[in-house]
């Protein structure tokens, strides 16, 4: 990534002894999705601007800018960016001295809350999409809060991202909850006709396998759902690093 996008605003010379910076995670998934979907457009993946949206019980997004990554929502570890089923994602890290001047807490416990017991699972109680689905059908407020903290943040980092871009080509939704979940996709896209998108309601339904496109036929931009496949992406760069040889 560019050193901007990179880089915390934290004290350098602390930043450089420790080799803090933002890495992001997932990047074997947003790279074949985002190969795929060059691949399902016909076009080059460097005359590309992509996004792509990992939605899984962990979740990241990433802008690719013909090709390369530009940005990206995990950081320093995978705690940073999107609500998760169990990590909280984007959080003021006041927060954690908070916890631990007025609450006592010991930093391994800090720790594991907001690992294990954050996200999905800390506001709901569920960190499974289809469970949570169900308790928000019997009017549970917690269940629906939970949901709509996901998009809020969901569509915070796309409409970021298209900023990062200037110019997007392809959304992609990948991962179970991204492959899987139409009113997640629906949701997350509401309203954004204004900046280029434009879902198409019944595709978007509509059962499907391998990579569709689920936008209008006139959508500025085009969005797909990219079922990933990190295994094969892994045997590829094996493949490229040993020149092509077989084991």
């Amino acid at each position: 990534m560019p050193p901007a996008a990179a880089t915390y605003a934290i004290d350098r010379d602390v930043a450089d002894r420790w080799h803090i910076r933002r890495y992001g995670f997932h990047g074997t998934s947003h790279q074949y999705v985002s190969e795929r979907a060059a691949a399902f457009l016909g076009r080059p993946l460097d005359g590309l601007n992509q996004i792509v949206l990992h939605l899984g019980n962990g979740a990241s997004a990433s802008a690719i800018a013909r090709g390369r990554p530009v940005e990206t929502s995990m950081g320093l570890t995978p705690l940073e960016g999107l609500v998760m089923g169990t990590r909280s994602g984007d959080l003021d890290p006041g927060v954690i001295s908070y916890l631990w001047r007025t609450a006592r807490m010991g930093v391994e416990d800090i720790e594991s809350m907001l690992n294990h017991r954050s996200g999905m699972l800390g506001l709901a109680g569920e960190r499974d999409f289809r469970r949570l689905r169900l308790v928000i059908e019997t009017g549970d407020r917690s269940a629906q809060l939970a949901y709509e903290v996901f998009i809020h943040r969901l569509r915070k980092y796309l409409g970021a991202y298209l900023a990062v871009l200037g110019h997007t080509d392809v959304v992609s939704f990948t991962a179970g909850i991204g492959e899987n979940d139409a009113a997640v996709r629906r949701d997350a896209l509401a309203g954004l006709q204004g900046l280029g998108i434009a879902l198409d309601q019944d595709r978007n339904l509509g059962p499907g396998h391998g990579a569709r496109r689920i936008s209008s036929d006139d959508s500025p931009i085009a969005v797909l759902v990219v079922p990933t496949n990190e295994e094969l992406a892994i045997a590829r760069d094996c493949l490229r690093v040993l020149g092509g040889r077989r084991a």
